[in-house]
């Protein structure tokens, strides 16, 4: 299965690769334009046999450089905003976990639960790990569902209690 996060990494790979191969061109280019290019004691460029002088031809790839590394980086940042982009299921649990600050004893005994368990558990397991009696157990999600931390779906003989 591909994830956000997966695709932000692949852009990312992308990204650098793009950027290395770019740099290691430029590079090339810029010493292929300067190779037999002589400096005088002034430094003013010696043309002797009629060459362009390397610094305008320089200048003229300047742009083309520069724009494409400036697309580089928005490409690498743009996977980055992928890679660091929260799931719906990340965004409910901090969500909770803010709301569920308030809670005291047994609430926040069985939200946490809820929580460990990936925001998805069988009342009837929350009633073997909180060892407390089915009927405390309902009153306590009757609680939260009033609070609207979590909801309650009916599956077969017991019933899901998912965070909102």
């Amino acid at each position: 299965m591909v994830t956000v996060k997966t695709v932000g990494i692949t852009i990312m790979i992308i990204a650098v690769v793009l950027f290395a191969v770019g740099y290691t061109y430029v590079r090339f280019a810029e010493q292929a334009i300067f190779e037999g290019h002589q400096i005088g004691p002034t430094g003013e460029c010696i043309h002797t046999d009629g060459r362009a002088c390397p610094f305008v031809q320089l200048n003229k790839l300047a742009a083309f450089k520069y724009i494409g590394f400036f697309a580089d980086l928005v490409l690498f940042l743009f996977g980055l905003s992928l890679f660091l982009q929260k799931t719906p299921e990340e965004k409910a649990l901090k969500k909770a976990r803010s709301a569920a600050k308030s809670l005291g004893g047994e609430e926040a005994k069985a939200f946490d639960l809820i929580t460990q368990s990936n925001g998805m558990i069988f009342q009837n397991e929350l009633v073997e790990k909180m060892a407390l009696s089915k009927v405390k157990v309902t009153r306590i999600l009757d609680k939260l569902e009033a609070k609207g931390l979590l909801e309650r779906r009916r599956r077969g003989m017991t019933n899901v209690i998912i965070l909102k």
